[in-house]
């Protein structure tokens, strides 16, 4: 199972065993202040033999860290740390209660037409610090106690930037080239997985929202109460239409 923002789907959607559970745009630094557990849909139910791998930290590493820290008087590295011992005490509360096995995604490359340029010098400053960011943020959670599915060399170049042809042309690595995805859940987790190939774009692949039992049965219950209804008095189906106009 995958659990998070938009790269739980775009970064697991062409492993075939994988149940995305795509949870928005929800960042690292919600995780943490909120609890993991509060972003966990009721319909997302782990049990023991199963492997959760959560996937936070691109938008904080692409959007917040540098203007947090920029705010706090203090560098871009130094505000990733701090978010991430956040987030270390927030898995390590998770991890005691939930019975799968857990893994992190690494925070994949950046696309430079997506950063944040405002606050910085020039455009090379900028990508620097977003290299150093995310490297950071990567080593921290390589070191979080728990598996880390790092794919980044399958898809980066020198400069920490995404190779185009491997990106959906936004932020995210397009899953229909998932090999490296695939060696590295590998090399991970010691267990075999296999490929395929998702449909473009692979958001019908993410699990619906959660419905309650009730609401499931109201909707049943309506949607027979109609088709009877229709069944009984068709000329109620019927579309009227207007006589031609001449001209």
């Amino acid at each position: 199972m995958t659990l998070g923002d938009s790269h739980s789907l775009f970064s697991f959607a062409g492993i075939a065993e994988a149940k995305i559970y795509w949870h928005g745009p929800r960042t690292m630094h919600r995780a943490a202040r909120d609890g993991i557990a509060s972003l966990v849909p009721k319909n997302c139910r782990t049990v023991s033999g199963d492997v959760l791998v959560l996937s936070f930290g691109e938008i904080d590493s692409r959007v917040h860290v540098a203007r947090v820290a920029r705010r706090n008087g203090r560098s871009s590295v130094e505000e990733a740390d701090a978010l991430c011992d956040r987030f270390q005490a927030a898995l390590d509360q998770f991890k005691a209660r939930c019975p799968a096995r857990l893994a992190l995604a690494c925070i994949g490359p950046f696309n430079p037409a997506y950063l944040e340029y405002e606050g910085y010098e020039n455009e090379e400053a900028c990508r620097a610090d977003a290299k150093a960011i995310r490297d950071r943020m990567n080593d921290r959670m390589a070191k979080m106690g728990v598996a880390f599915v790092d794919f980044r060399a399958g898809y980066s170049n020198p400069d920490g930037s995404i190779i185009p042809s491997l990106s959906d042309n936004n932020v995210h690595i397009d899953p229909r080239h998932s090999e490296p995805v695939l060696a590295a859940l590998k090399q991970a987790l010691g267990a075999q997985f296999n490929l395929r190939q998702p449909p473009w774009p692979p958001h019908s692949l993410a699990e619906k929202p959660y419905q309650s039992p009730w609401k499931r049965f109201r909707r049943a219950v309506r949607a027979k109460v109609k088709g009877w209804f229709f069944r009984a008095f068709p000329h109620f189906g019927k579309t009227h239409r207007l006589p031609p106009q001449g001209n």
